[in-house]
């Protein structure tokens, strides 16, 4: 029953893994190291929340739709704070903008794999 709702999730670090060479070759202004901690830092962000939303809807599948709902406020809420720390840290806006695609990327994903391993 886990291995089916852990398969959305890796969905997500697919996703996040094939865009560190394509990222790397088509934005040369961003740095690699700035690339991988944009990935590393959501890839923990979004592993985080998925165990969250679905660690506590094992005891009572009702509480999903709230779970999804703080989930995803903390997200960005965890995000936010990552981005002014960029921009305070490196000053540039090409790693903003990139962990900001990224991320709306992956809320998209993640929303259509948790929709997905409820039905299962």
């Amino acid at each position: 029953m886990f291995q089916k709702k852990i398969k959305g999730l890796k969905v997500l670090y697919i996703f996040l893994l094939f865009t560190i060479p394509v990222v790397h070759i088509y934005v040369p202004k961003l740095s690699l190291n700035v690339n991988l901690l944009n990935v590393c830092f959501l890839g923990v962000l979004f592993t985080f929340s998925w165990l969250f939303v679905h660690i506590r809807v094992e005891s009572d599948p009702k509480r999903f739709v709230g779970n999804f709902m703080i989930m995803t406020v903390l997200q960005f809420l965890a995000f936010l704070i990552y981005e002014l720390i960029l921009l305070f840290n490196i000053g540039s806006w090409a790693p903003i903008l990139h962990a900001l695609m990224l991320c709306i990327v992956l809320i998209v994903l993640q929303a259509i794999a948790l929709s997905k391993s409820r039905k299962l």
